[in-house]
C-alpha cells in the first residue's frame, strides 16, 4: 500500500507539470499584432489586437483589443480570422465605437498571417463596404496608448 501511495504522488506530480506546461506553451504562442492605416491629416486609425493566437491553414482565431484614431478615443474590438488553405487570411472585426463617438462599424478583408492588407469598412450598418483601409504592421511598442 506505501508504494502504491509513493507511486500515485509521482503519477500525480508528472500529471501536473505536463498540465502546467501546456498551459505555458501556448500562453507564450500568442503575441500582440498591431496594424494601422493613415487617414486625413496625419492621423491612423489603429487597431491594437491583444493575445492573438497563431492562425493555422483551414484554422480560425478569435481576435479582440482596441481601435483608435487620432482623437485618441480607446473602442474595442472584436472579431475573428480564418486562413485559407492558400495561406491568405480572411479578417473580419465589429469595432464598438458608440461607446464615445457616433457610429459602430465593421472592417473585413483579405491579410496575411499578421493582418497586413485591404480592409473593408462599413460604417453604415448596411452590409456594403464604404472604403477601403490599406493596413501596415507597426510595433506594438512604438504605439502610446490613449
Amino acid at each position: 500500500m506505501k508504494n502504491l501511495t509513493g507511486w500515485l504522488s509521482v503519477v500525480l506530480g508528472l500529471g501536473l507539470v505536463v498540465f502546467a506546461g501546456t498551459g505555458a506553451e501556448s500562453a507564450a504562442r500568442t503575441r500582440d499584432i498591431c496594424i494601422r492605416s493613415p487617414t486625413g491629416g496625419g492621423s491612423f486609425n489603429t487597431f491594437v489586437l491583444r493575445d492573438v493566437p497563431p492562425v493555422t491553414r483551414g484554422g480560425a482565431i478569435p481576435v479582440q483589443g482596441l481601435f483608435f484614431t487620432g482623437a485618441q478615443k480607446i473602442e474595442p474590438v472584436h472579431g475573428s480570422a480564418a486562413m485559407g488553405s492558400d495561406g491568405t487570411v480572411l479578417l473580419g472585426m465589429f469595432v464598438h465605437s458608440t461607446a464615445q463617438s457616433i457610429n459602430d462599424f465593421t472592417v473585413a478583408g483579405v491579410t496575411d498571417e499578421n493582418f497586413v492588407g485591404t480592409l473593408n469598412y462599413d460604417n453604415d450598418g448596411d452590409f456594403r463596404p464604404n472604403g477601403t483601409l490599406a493596413m501596415e504592421a507597426v510595433p506594438c511598442s512604438a504605439i502610446p496608448i490613449p
